[in-house]
């Protein structure tokens, strides 16, 4: 009697996951599983490395890590992840143009890397995992406080299952920034402000967008404290705001370290070029040919193109930009303010960023970053045939642009 009684204590008493955790957590396992199936098969068809065609993906060969890592890791180890493992590798400078990219995501994938004795491919795809399933529990939390449990899990289902969604299962920089941006968001609605700063200022040295989550924040801190300051002044602001510091703050460190890299240049006079420097860093123009205009010259530019001469990845990715910009719009007219601005400022910068060879490269993976259109999406997801009819669209489109990734024919 005492023995049952002690272990059904043992059992009740078991710590269990959130439910945010536990979707979360099974959502990952079961997107990973099928990214990775698939990329391995499509890299076996299309091999980019040596060691890609040389291993096969089936059967497992010896040795064993070899092949795991021809199977989970290689198919992966395109565009930016090269970028991302060379600077996590050997810091900023060993290549020409590297210190466009911000530092915190190859930072931990150097400081984890060092630990697994210099396997900092594998650094890179665990820390992406990680942050993946963080994001997608606090984004849960997050949808959860205004819409309920059961639109957070279609949001999240959504996000991750949609044309780009596999780009957070990828060694790349969205999965911590979403998490920056999902954490600083959370942590402001629950008035928690110094920790809102530091997520924001996390998702500020991640990538570009993360610095306009700033914008969201003070507008909930506005929103939070405006009765108080009508009543009491604005001291009642003072320790918020040095909390939400932490962003500009950490921004600012980002551009003396480039500055001492001779990666900083200003004209005051031409307040344009200054937003251009902050945001995109003269490497990105000297190097890339990146420049910020006003926003919709990349989609003219790429509409001009279309005419002049009709390419397949420009037309995916001016329909992708077309659909995701109107989704954008429409999202924003319903979602609560902090996230509208949120969303129209994403927009507006994406839609901003130049590269004349292929405008709109890369434009489809960074809107994807605007978490209220998958909100919106999942309130019409009510309804059982939008449902099928969306997620039977994402995941054509899911599986034909990750092959394309996989095969060097699509930068995402």
């Amino acid at each position: 009697m005492t023995a049952a009684t002690a272990t059904g204590t043992s059992a009740t008493s078991r710590p269990r996951l959130s439910p945010a955790w536990s979707w979360a957590v099974r959502l990952h396992v079961g997107y990973l599983a099928l990214f990775t199936v698939w990329a391995a098969w499509v890299s076996s068809a299309y091999p980019k490395f040596v060691e890609e065609a040389r291993l096969p993906v089936w059967p497992p060969s010896t040795p064993l890590g070899a092949w795991l890592e021809r199977v989970v890791l290689l198919p992966l180890y395109r565009y930016d992840v090269i970028w991302y493992v060379g600077i996590a590798r050997d810091g900023y400078g060993a290549e020409r143009g590297d210190i466009t990219f911000h530092p915190l995501y190859p930072l931990l994938a150097a400081l984890l890397g060092r630990l697994l004795g210099g396997q900092y491919l594998l650094a890179a795809w665990l820390v992406s995992q990680v942050c993946c399933v963080a994001m997608l529990a606090l984004l849960y939390k997050l949808v959860a406080l205004d819409e309920g449990e059961a639109v957070a899990r279609r949001a999240t289902l959504l996000l991750l299952g949609s044309p780009l969604g596999f780009t957070f299962l990828l060694p790349y920089t969205e999965s911590l920034l979403l998490l920056g941006v999902a954490a600083a968001l959370y942590a402001a609605r629950r008035g928690r402000w110094w920790l809102a700063g530091l997520a924001a200022a996390a998702a500020a040295l991640t990538k570009q967008p993360g610095a306009l989550v700033l914008l969201p924040l003070l507008w909930e801190l506005w929103h939070a404290r405006r009765a108080t300051v009508r009543a009491r002044g604005v001291r009642p602001l003072l320790g918020p705001l040095a909390g939400l510091a932490l962003t500009p703050l950490a921004l600012l460190s980002w551009i003396v370290y480039r500055a001492r890299l001779g990666d900083a240049s200003f004209r005051w006079d031409q307040p344009l070029g200054v937003v251009n420097r902050v945001l995109l860093s003269p490497a990105y123009e000297r190097v890339w040919g990146h420049s910020l205009s006003w926003p919709g010259a990349p989609l003219a530019m790429a509409l001009q193109h279309l005419a002049e001469r009709p390419m397949f990845y420009l037309w995916l990715n001016v329909l992708l930009v077309l659909l995701m910009s109107a989704l954008t719009l429409v999202a924003a007219l319903r979602a609560r303010r902090s996230y509208a601005l949120f969303a129209l400022a994403v927009l507006l910068l994406r839609l901003a960023i130049v590269y004349p060879p292929l405008p709109l490269m890369a434009a489809a993976r960074h809107l994807t970053l605007i978490f209220p259109i998958f909100i919106q999406l999942a309130r019409w997801c009510r309804r059982p045939a939008v449902a099928a009819l969306v997620l039977t669209v994402n995941a054509l489109l899911w599986a034909l642009i990750g092959a394309l990734y996989v095969r060097n024919a699509f930068v995402p």
